[in-house]
């Protein structure tokens, strides 16, 4: 009996301890989950941070942070096209993919990625899934240690993958070096389960995936299954109709939210 009374008083003094408010220098505040967006006050606990230069970004056509451009309230109109899709339908993750090479895809998705990142309210993530021909890390002029070629074949951690260039709110994931067996890859079990990582992790966060050229390897196709919607994007002048037609045909059944025309000649007006 006596053994039971002392446990009961000892539980009450912790019960009683636990109730007392603690002072100040002991509180400690909620963790701040990585790459989370909080205006004015973000830091990147472990991923790398190399910041490119404005004059480095407009070399190499990322303008879509630029302030009174026409160029970069092109891609500030596409945003809210883009983010009125997602948010009305709740998706979180968008491919962007095109019929050929070098029709402007990787260009939009990066532009594209930096104007929605300027969102507070957003955090974005870009993934080079163009595992062939990863470039979208060229676009920022940063040499990535490690990409995600290397986390697939389990010789890098996720976390040591991950860069961000400079701009707030903005992550990427580099492809890392080139895969012949990328379509294998992307719909390895390793990929299904990041890319479902990636969607669930972060509420807030909108995953941007650059694709490979839809009719040049499989590799769209194997993929496109994993995401929300896709984004097509064709170049005046370069994408020919009957090409514009397979692709459709191709990508029939996955939730296409819309296309883009690069490099069009139709002058927009500068309300500036």
């Amino acid at each position: 009996m006596e053994k039971i009374q002392k446990a009961l008083e000892k539980a009450r003094q912790q019960r009683e301890q636990l109730q007392q408010p603690q002072p100040a220098a002991q509180r400690r505040a909620p963790p701040v989950p990585r790459n989370t967006a909080v205006p004015g006050d973000i830091t990147y606990q472990q991923t790398r941070v190399v910041s490119t230069q404005g004059n480095a970004l407009r070399e190499s056509r990322v303008i879509a942070g630029l302030t009174h451009d026409g160029l970069a309230d092109t891609f500030r109109i596409l945003r809210t096209q883009v983010l009125q899709r997602l948010v009305g339908a709740g998706h979180t993750t968008l491919a962007i993919t095109s019929p050929n090479m070098d029709e402007g895809k990787t260009l939009t998705a990066v532009n594209l990625a930096v104007s929605l990142a300027r969102d507070v309210n957003r955090t974005v993530l870009l993934v080079d899934l163009d595992l062939r021909r990863p470039s979208v890390h060229t676009y920022f002029q940063i040499e990535p240690e490690v990409g995600l070629s290397d986390y697939l074949l389990g010789e890098a951690s996720l976390s040591d993958c991950l860069v961000n260039p400079g701009i707030e709110r903005l992550v990427i994931l580099p492809g890392g070096g080139s895969l012949r067996d990328s379509s294998e890859m992307l719909s390895s079990p390793k990929m299904v389960g990041l890319a479902r990582e990636l969607k669930t992790r972060y509420p807030d966060r909108i995953v941007l995936y650059d694709l490979s050229p839809v009719l040049i390897t499989d590799d769209a196709m194997a993929f496109l299954q994993y995401v929300d919607c896709c984004l097509l994007v064709f170049q005046e002048g370069k994408t020919r109709k009957g090409d514009i037609e397979r692709t459709l045909d191709l990508v029939e059944g996955c939730n296409l939210i819309g296309t883009v025309l690069n490099k069009s000649t139709q002058r927009s007006a500068t309300y500036y």
